[in-house]
């Protein structure tokens, strides 16, 4: 027989109910602390391992949220879920991911995820490799400053660590950034439809499939089972303007028939602005 006090595994099952959006926090681990004699998980700083692809953790000293929020860069890390559907609120409403950050005193930031009901308290101690380099989520072609910071939080809740971030749903991404439903759809959206959406100040994110390295690009061939920002659209051409998250300085442009191709569904937001 099992004995009933064995500890619990952390599953991908388990992970996705704590993505779900019910609007209360999952106590993550505490670092020293003893999670089971802390009354207020608020007031503690959450403290996570290196994670994989990372062998220690460097704090950023670098700026945290300047006047200029640049573009959300993802890192070695599978979380293309979250970095995506952070990086399709950056192109629409960036001041939505700005006020999520309080700064407090000894280089600790409250994270209020709108989909949480406590705020997630991190410190700035961030993965790197041997060679002390930035592994995760950064500012692009910068600091991880705001997006590490995020990041982090978004992995204490999740999982409890970084590992477990590396498989999930853009909409869950958006869910927890804005603490709102978010509309998935498997027919893909004219380049009317995407125009319109955007005008209304809409976020919108689309996932390829195990399939989609069959589809050329300008850029080379779309990735399997990621998550792209979907920015914008050319109403003469049909054309799908797109960013990715590993590269979101260059726009890929997607004729019709690739995007219908390559992709497998697309998340759209209520209006942010």
């Amino acid at each position: 027989m099992i004995s009933s006090s064995r500890p619990r595994v952390r599953t991908w099952r388990r992970t996705l109910r704590a993505l779900a959006h019910t609007g209360r926090a999952r106590d993550a681990r505490l670092g020293a602390l003893d999670s089971a004699t802390a009354t207020d998980s608020s007031a503690h700083v959450h403290q996570l391992e290196p994670g994989p692809r990372a062998t220690a953790l460097k704090e950023d000293r670098g700026p945290l949220t300047p006047p200029r929020l640049l573009r959300p860069r993802q890192g070695r890390l599978g979380d293309c879920w979250v970095m995506a559907s952070m990086l399709a609120i950056h192109e629409t409403a960036p001041e939505r991911l700005r006020d999520l950050l309080t700064i407090e005193e000894n280089g600790i930031v409250a994270v209020r995820l709108p989909a949480v009901s406590e705020p997630i308290r991190v410190d700035r101690w961030l993965p790197v490799d041997e060679q002390g380099v930035f592994q995760y989520g950064r500012r692009d072609g910068a600091n991880p400053g705001w997006v590490g910071v995020l990041e982090k939080a978004v992995a204490a809740h999740v999982a409890g660590d970084y590992r477990f971030l590396q498989r999930g749903f853009a909409r869950f991404g958006f869910e927890l950034l804005l603490g709102e439903r978010v509309r998935s759809q498997l027919r893909m959206p004219s380049a009317a439809q995407i125009i319109a959406w955007r005008e209304q100040g809409r976020a919108i994110a689309a996932s390829t499939h195990p399939l989609s390295s069959r589809v050329a690009t300008a850029a080379g061939p779309l990735p399997r089972n990621h998550v792209f920002a979907v920015v914008g659209a050319d109403a003469r051409s049909g054309h799908v303007h797109l960013r990715n998250p590993w590269r979101p300085e260059q726009l890929l442009v997607l004729d019709a028939r690739s995007f219908r191709r390559g992709f497998l569904s697309v998340d759209v937001t209520a209006p942010l602005r």
